[in-house]
């Protein structure tokens, strides 16, 4: 699985976080959440939403997903669950050299490999006042 965006610990759990008018939204789709005070969200039978304050949070941070190919970091750039793969983007032009890479945009490589022939790391940022919670 690749996990890419906002996140928050809530209740000993992890939730996919949004804002809106400085309020945060914390979202899943797991319908035992319905008793943890989420709502359907808009008459959608799937999407569950709670706001929260940030002092309820335990965590917050945004998770961005990589993977090091031919000794170079690539960003994911998108992943197609029904091909299995998974598109790699970098604009380090070394990275031309020791992996097989297409042009992509301005100054941009990229790469499309099967989502099982690479290692899915991630970068984990604190956000909302969390910045500061282990220095």
């Amino acid at each position: 699985m690749i996990r890419k965006g906002r996140f928050a610990r809530w209740n000993g759990k992890e939730y996919e976080i949004s804002s809106r008018n400085k309020q945060v939204y914390l979202a899943t789709t797991n319908p035992d959440d319905l008793q943890n005070g989420f709502s359907r969200l808009g008459g959608s039978t799937t999407s569950l939403l709670r706001a929260v304050e940030v002092k309820e949070l335990e965590d917050a941070y945004e998770i961005v997903p990589y993977a090091i190919l031919g000794g170079h970091r690539f960003a994911i750039e998108g992943y197609d669950s029904h091909t299995g793969m998974v598109k790699l983007v970098t604009n380090n032009a070394f990275a031309v050299k020791k992996v097989e890479l297409h042009p992509y945009g301005s100054d941009e490589y990229m790469i499309e490999l099967s989502f099982e022939s690479i290692t899915v790391e991630e970068d984990r940022i604190p956000i909302l006042g969390f910045e500061n919670r282990y220095a």
